[in-house]
């Protein structure tokens, strides 16, 4: 793997959890639909103030060594500098399937403002055989710390782990 390529994933790692935090959760990564557990009853697509939300959603994002990429973001919307995955160099694919899950709240705006994310992202091809599995954390929840890399703000991360290297944020620890 090349090191430009470690840019680039952990900048998709970042975008999956972000997009949570910046959307409705009917309208999730840019837009996305999702399954959620809310009532609206102002019928207004944002939840009431104070009002738990947890959601799920899949994205695929594939990307190519030619720097061509393709973001299917699981409503019908798509974006990348190609239409399809098969617009993609083939002989150097790589696909990573994402499954987001988040529990907060929006208080009554399209931002998700406290609660947690947690992503599970599998990539496989050309230059990525990896899953990894991260937990992101508002300052509200019990697991916040204030000592984790910050990834938003008042957000970090709880759990950083990737296959082959493990909880890259749980070093070891040597006894006192």
């Amino acid at each position: 793997m090349k090191d430009h390529d470690l840019t680039r994933r952990d900048a998709l790692r970042g975008l999956a959890g972000a997009t949570v935090l910046a959307t409705v959760p009917v309208g999730t990564t840019l837009g996305q639909t999702v399954k959620s557990n809310f009532k609206d009853e102002d019928d207004n697509g944002i939840p009431d103030e104070g009002e738990v939300v947890t959601g799920t959603y899949k994205s695929l994002y594939a990307y190519d060594a030619n720097g061509d990429w393709y973001w299917d973001l699981g409503d019908g919307r798509v974006q990348g500098t190609v239409d399809s995955v098969n617009a993609l160099d083939q002989s150097t694919l790589t696909t990573c399937d994402y499954k987001v899950q988040y529990r907060g709240k929006f208080e009554n705006d399209p931002f998700l403002d406290s609660g947690w994310v947690k992503n599970n992202i599998n990539c496989k091809g050309y230059d990525d055989d990896g899953n990894y599995n991260y937990i992101i954390v508002h300052e509200t929840d019990p697991r916040y710390t204030g000592t984790r890399p910050s990834i938003w703000g008042d957000w970090e991360y709880h759990v950083d782990v990737e296959s082959g290297v493990g909880n890259k944020l749980a070093g070891p620890k040597t006894p006192q």
